[in-house]
């Protein structure tokens, strides 16, 4: 049986993966001049990246949050383990904010082209930064700590 403390670093590779997508499909609809709002195969796709990124970050944080708590239990470092969740939650809180905000305007009608859409890309761009830096500390946590996955180090 899998301890269900494993399961966040099974699932929080999806939605790292599908903002990434979602800020790269981005990118190339507002390098066309195109509208991320528009209800076009480019800007639906990553629209839908998007949303599937957020829906999959936050059962990844559920399941993150109990990881945490048994790693505390064992007895490691809460601060460390703390930073990287904070960094996760922040990421959760961007994703959620643009997916309701990309869905909000494409629903509306209001166009996400020229400054409006460079500016969601800034706020993708901002979401991207917390998402590695959260990944790179989970990573730290994982392979030079061994949370949830080696006996705690004195």
């Amino acid at each position: 049986m899998i301890d269900i403390a494993h399961i966040h670093p099974m699932l929080v590779h999806f939605p790292i993966v599908l903002f990434l997508v979602a800020v790269a499909i981005d990118f190339l609809v507002l390098l066309k001049g195109g509208d991320l709002a528009a209800k076009t195969c480019l800007p639906t796709v990553g629209m839908s990246a998007l949303l599937l990124a957020a829906l999959a970050a936050i059962a990844a944080a559920s399941f993150g949050d109990i990881a945490l708590d048994k790693a505390v239990d064992l007895g490691f470092d809460k601060d460390a383990l703390e930073q990287h969740e904070e960094l996760g939650l922040t990421t959760l809180w961007i994703l959620i904010g643009l997916a309701f905000w990309q869905g909000l305007a494409r629903w509306r009608g209001i166009r996400l082209n020229a400054g409006r859409g460079w500016v969601f890309f800034a706020v993708s761009l901002l979401g991207t930064g917390s998402l590695l830096t959260a990944a790179y500390l989970g990573g730290e946590l994982v392979y030079s700590l061994g949370v949830n996955v080696a006996p705690v180090r004195p």
